[in-house]
């Protein structure tokens, strides 16, 4: 299996990083190409529940809805694509997306980001730099965005 791995320093207390990253009203403020974000159960972040994403794809709205397969309240969160219209789902053989917040300081922490993931099929293992290397790009897209929010309370 093939890892990528995002690590970016925040200026800001990580318990205002975690409630940024699992709050659906807050994604939307930092994430650029989040139009919408729904969770089920509606309020509930916790193992088992559903994030539901609406994403502007190059103009076009498509959407991936997440399994969230581990949870450390304040610590950390694991998730795994199920569904939507992109069918990331299908694509995969195995993907898991893994958000980390370690204290640094009192006011400072580090945001790690992994993503474990193994392509289904030869034509999968072809497609699996253009398709891995935009979904990575993307996730270092939001983590800067995430960062600058964080540090700034603007919406960016």
């Amino acid at each position: 299996m093939a890892r990528q791995t995002i690590i970016n320093e925040v200026l800001a207390e990580p318990s205002h990083v975690w409630d940024l990253l699992t709050d659906p009203r807050e994604v939307v403020l930092w994430a650029p190409n989040v139009r919408d974000l729904e969770m089920e159960p509606k309020d509930s972040f916790a193992v088992d529940s559903i994030r539901r994403f609406r994403l502007d794809v190059g103009g076009k709205i498509e959407t991936v809805d997440t399994r969230i397969t581990h949870c450390i309240d304040g610590e950390m969160f694991a998730e795994q694509p199920i569904g939507g219209s992109m069918k990331l789902h299908e694509k995969v053989q195995q993907m898991k997306i893994v958000f980390r917040i370690e204290a640094v300081e009192q006011r400072s922490c580090s945001l790690i980001l992994s993503l474990d993931y193994e392509m289904k099929g030869f034509f999968g293992k072809m497609f699996e730099k253009l398709a891995i290397g935009g979904f990575t790009s993307q996730y270092r897209l939001w983590m800067e965005r995430l960062k600058t929010y964080a540090e700034t309370g603007r919406p960016v």
